[in-house]
């Protein structure tokens, strides 16, 4: 029978560890930059769009993006064994990646990192999705139209180090803009932490309830050899 409790209290905590870990979200998003803005702290330095002339984006160095204090944000598009990333001439500043599906957009942020940032995410080439990867696994998926854009705010009660774009082969990102921001997230998105929290108590309070009156049950008494503790002295309540 002591087994059969330590079992219970086992399973007990791992699926409260497991509702817990799935109530914290890293992550606030925002669709538009208004709502963004509703997570963030101070004004927000945007991207300068200045590419000095003749600079060369093809390489390991890349190009450093001048956004205010946050800066600068290195981007670089490794491809294959060499670098695809061009700048855009249509008349407006923006940053190309690679057209394979094997190329992808890299951007590394100074050593703190960033906790919030928005960007303006463009799509050429055919329809398909574009997969936003964080340095802290974190992933999110943006929906473009072709030859149009999207914005994607996000606000984190962690430091972001580095971030991925990529998209599939016959497609290419367009980075059409960049803020930088101070997150004033604290503790993540609240709403799904007390929902899960409730669902687990009630859970858990039903599962002691029915497995108390189990036990209460003569025909259920554990063997004589084993003193008889009860769930009140075998939880601590």
């Amino acid at each position: 029978m002591k087994k059969t409790r330590n079992r219970i209290a086992g399973a007990l905590l791992f699926a409260a560890g497991t509702l817990a870990s799935q109530a914290g979200a890293t992550e606030v998003q925002a669709n538009s930059y208004s709502k963004w803005l509703a997570t963030v702290s101070g004004a927000p330095a945007e991207w300068n769009f200045v590419i000095p002339s003749g600079t060369v984006l093809n390489t390991a160095a890349g190009y450093n993006m001048t956004v205010g204090s946050f800066g600068p944000i290195n981007v670089t598009g490794p491809d294959k064994s060499g670098y695809t990333l061009t700048e855009s001439s249509s008349g407006s500043v923006a940053l190309i990646g690679a057209s394979d599906g094997v190329g992808t957009m890299d951007f590394t942020t100074p050593s703190s990192g960033l906790k919030a940032f928005g960007l303006g995410v463009g799509l050429l080439g055919k329809s398909a999705p574009i997969t936003l990867s964080l340095s802290d696994g974190e992933t999110f998926t943006l929906n473009p139209a072709v030859n149009g854009s999207v914005f994607l705010g996000l606000s984190s009660t962690t430091s972001i180090t580095s971030f991925v774009l990529s998209t599939t082969s016959g497609s290419q990102v367009e980075l059409t803009d960049f803020f930088a921001a101070a997150s004033n997230e604290t503790s993540g998105t609240p709403a799904p932490a007390t929902e899960v929290t409730t669902a687990f108590m009630i859970g858990s309070g039903l599962l002691l309830f029915v497995l108390r009156r189990k036990f209460s049950n003569p025909s259920n008494a554990p063997d004589s050899a084993e003193p008889r503790k009860g769930f009140r002295g075998y939880f601590g309540l």
